[in-house]
Order: structure tokens, then C-alpha cells, then sequence
């Protein structure tokens, strides 16, 4: 972790870590749909000589099981994510820039950067804050210690700072990388 300790655990508590430290490891459920024929999504891709399709992270279903809370998201509106915190307290995340890798031999990923609008908390009560991360994963296939094919990944997530309303993207106010494993 680099930077404002402060910026990263609210970021990282608006997209789902329930650690108390941002040191803590994190254990959460994800998986990945298919997209519907009729989106004409131009998904395949060939991997060690096969075709296969491409799939899309389901982010209601990870955020949910990220957080503890019930996060609305659809497949074909994917850039909005909204689940309610502490009980009336609503977080907004927006993908507002995003980029992917599709899968190859050396493995496929997302760069995006969200736009987080969630309540201030504190003496500043539920009045709306927003925020500005960008997170990169990339994920490669891998076998573990006992031969069975897993997908392993890093995260980072980059925290800037949000003055009426524009982020300025050019420098962030910290950074934290965490290290992915599917099973």
C-alpha cells in the first residue's frame, strides 16, 4: 500500500473488502456469465489451439458476496452497480472508462476506472461523496502445487482525489495491489 492509507480502506470498503486492515487476505465468491447471444458481443478467442467464448464478470454477484449486502447489477446495463450499506446508506459505483484484455496465451484482464458516490459518513451524515478508483486486474491460468488448473491475478487499485466533481486521474493518492487466486 502506497499513499493514503485513509482514501485506499474507504475505496476498498465502497467495492467490497470487509478486512479490517488493508493487509487482511479477503475470501470472496465470483463468477463469470456468458453473454446473451442477442448483445452480439464478439467474444471468442483461441486459447492452446481451441475456440472458446469469452465470458463476462458477474458484478452483482461478487460485490454481494464481497460485502454482505444485496448489489443490484444487469448484464446489459454492466457499467452501474448499486447495493445500500448500513442500512439506508446507497453506494453507486459507475464504470466510467474501461478497457479489457481479451484471453490469450498470456492471459486477459480489465483496466477500469470507477466513479464511487456514497454517503460521507460521520459528522457529515449520509450528504453524497464521491470518489474516483481506478482498478486493474489481469489474471493468467496457472497450475497449483497438486497440478490442478487454477487462474491466478493481481488487483491494483489507484485512489484520486474528486474536486467538484472531476477527478484528477493524472496522480494517484494511493495505490494497493493484491494478489488473486480462482479455484
Amino acid at each position: 500500500m502506497d499513499g493514503d492509507k485513509g482514501q485506499a480502506k474507504l475505496v476498498r470498503r465502497n467495492v467490497g473488502d470487509k478486512g479490517s486492515t488493508i493487509s487482511d487476505v479477503e475470501t470472496f465468491q465470483t463468477r463469470f456469465v456468458l453473454p446473451p447471444s442477442e448483445f452480439n458481443i464478439q467474444n471468442q478467442y483461441e486459447f492452446q489451439g481451441d475456440m472458446y467464448s469469452g465470458v463476462i464478470l458477474d458484478r452483482g454477484y461478487e460485490l454481494t458476496s464481497r460485502t454482505g449486502y444485496e448489489a443490484t447489477w444487469n448484464i446489459a446495463n454492466p457499467d452501474k452497480i448499486n447495493y445500500n450499506n448500513r442500512g439506508d446508506s446507497s453506494v453507486d459505483i459507475v464504470v466510467v472508462q474501461r478497457q479489457i484484455e481479451l484471453p490469450s496465451e498470456r492471459g486477459f484482464g480489465f483496466n477500469e476506472l470507477y466513479r464511487i458516490t456514497s454517503s460521507a459518513g460521520g459528522i457529515f451524515g449520509a450528504n453524497p461523496v464521491e470518489r474516483a478508483v481506478r482498478v486493474q486486474r489481469r489474471y493468467i491460468r496457472a497450475i497449483d502445487e497438486s497440478g490442478n488448473r487454477i487462474v491466478d491475478g493481481l488487483e491494483i487499485q489507484k485512489t484520486y482525489r474528486v474536486l467538484d466533481g472531476i477527478a484528477g486521474v493524472e496522480i494517484p493518492t494511493s495505490t494497493t495491489k493484491s494478489s488473486i487466486r480462482l479455484r
